[in-house]
């Protein structure tokens, strides 16, 4: 290995790895710019860059994209356990952030210069390999020794990134493991052990029934919009106008209705967020809002950033509710954890156990899951069998029931202002409230 650092040192440098980084040529014709780690800068034809990945250590970003990208339509193999892929050690260390799965992508993350050629690029890698590693080696990340109780499980699975990882965790892995870094078999992936329980509160009063006005839904659209917006008329009509849909119900179960539509473009989320923000904020309340796509629960979830800055506060205030076949079953990862070591899957599991421990809900599908993690679980099946199964859950009975991401997310949304759901998760809660009354 390159860059070996002393190895008890407390101001040791990441270890890199002694690996070639390689990014895709541009062209019609495929190919690759490769750099040694002396700083060679070489151009490799479509064979020469395939056999490189099949045979040797190479540091890549998405080595599936970026070996079809080199091939262009020639045959290759799948690349090996020695193939460093950044966008693994990214996961590893930023779990549940974004990342386009590019090096371009993986330098804006990181808050690098990805540079205007590929050979930039190329260089590149192993800056942000070493920004990374030297994360981990901050003894103030959160989780430290769970992550180096992790990463010793995939190291022995034969993970490229394991001699790194591990030497960045050195001293977690000993406060954790003990002066000999041995585990027994069931630590490393065993997050419903690091995991907060949820919390059974107690029901909230009634909302109130203040209404909210067609300037005051105006003014907050203002604010969402910000200062630097440009006037939107039809905008500030829409949110006037939907306000009328809050106003105090003059008899029960006679809610008030306002049928409106809108042009593409006009800003009707944010034009109809401002009066149902409002409304749950004077009257300590939540609204439901019904979305038909998963893609529109993802651009609402986006807008509502804006209503809510900090991280802290959205994540109390604002709840994604989806059917239950969509998050992580807890159940079912401890089972897919006890068969990693004999699939042949424990890099990927370690992957998804980074991942549940910093998700903002456990939602597997359009949530903060890696979309590119999937392939590695076997396809949309892999991860299926992940998520909770329609009609297997035995609630209570399951061990893991107290930690269930599904079960934090329905106490969750009781108490939340707003709440964006489905059609029929919507009608359901709608059912129930009007039985409660």
């Amino acid at each position: 290995m390159a860059d070996t650092p002393p190895p008890d040192s407390p101001d040791a440098g990441p270890m890199l790895p002694d690996a070639v980084a390689l990014v895709p040529a541009r062209g019609a014709d495929g190919g690759a710019v490769a750099v040694s780690p002396d700083g060679e800068i070489g151009e490799l034809t479509p064979d020469e860059a395939l056999r490189l990945i099949e045979r040797e250590p190479v540091m890549l970003v998405h080595a599936g994209f970026t070996a079809r990208r080199i091939a262009r339509g020639r045959a290759f193999r799948e690349a090996g356990p020695h193939v460093l892929d950044l966008l693994e050690l990214f996961a590893f260390v930023r779990p549940a952030e974004p990342c386009l799965p590019t090096a371009e992508g993986l330098a804006r993350a990181l808050h690098l210069d990805p540079g205007e050629t590929p050979e930039d690029q190329a260089m590149m890698l192993r800056e942000a390999a070493a920004a990374l590693l030297r994360e981990l080696q901050n003894p103030r990340l959160p989780g430290r020794p769970f992550a180096a109780r992790t990463a010793f499980r995939m190291a022995e699975a034969g993970w490229a990134w394991g001699p790194g990882v591990m030497a960045a965790l050195r001293d977690a892995l000993r406060g954790a493991a003990g002066r000999n870094t041995t585990l027994p078999a069931s630590r490393g992936f065993d997050i419903w052990n690091e995991l907060p329980d949820w919390e059974e509160r107690p029901p909230l009063p009634p909302a109130g029934s203040l209404p909210v006005g067609a300037a005051e839904a105006q003014a907050r659209l203002a604010q969402l919009a910000g200062e630097d917006a440009e006037a939107r008329p039809g905008q500030i009509a829409f949110a006037g106008l939907t306000s009328a849909a809050f106003a105090p119900r003059e008899r029960a179960g006679e809610p008030h209705v306002v049928l409106a539509e809108a042009g593409t473009g006009i800003g009707k989320t944010i034009g109809y967020v401002a009066p149902a923000s409002l409304w749950a904020e004077l009257n300590k309340g939540t609204v439901w809002i019904s979305t038909y796509t998963k893609n529109l629960q993802r651009q609402l979830d986006q807008e509502l950033t804006r209503l809510y800055p900090d991280p802290a506060e959205k994540a109390e205030k604002a709840v994604i509710r989806k059917g239950r076949e969509n998050y992580l079953c807890l159940l079912n990862f401890a089972e897919m954890a006890d068969r990693a070591a004999l699939s042949g899957n424990a890099v990927a599991v370690g992957l998804v156990a980074r991942w549940a421990m910093a998700s903002r809900d456990g939602d597997m599908v359009g949530g903060d899951f890696p979309a590119w993690l999937a392939a590695r679980l076997g396809g949309t099946a892999g991860r299926t069998g992940l998520t909770d199964r329609r009609g297997e859950c035995v609630y209570t009975a399951c061990p893991h029931y107290k930690k269930c991401f599904i079960e934090r997310a329905i106490r969750k949304a009781r108490r939340a202002e707003i709440v964006v759901a489905n059609h029929a998760l919507v009608m359901r809660q709608a059912a129930l409230d009007q039985r409660s009354e």
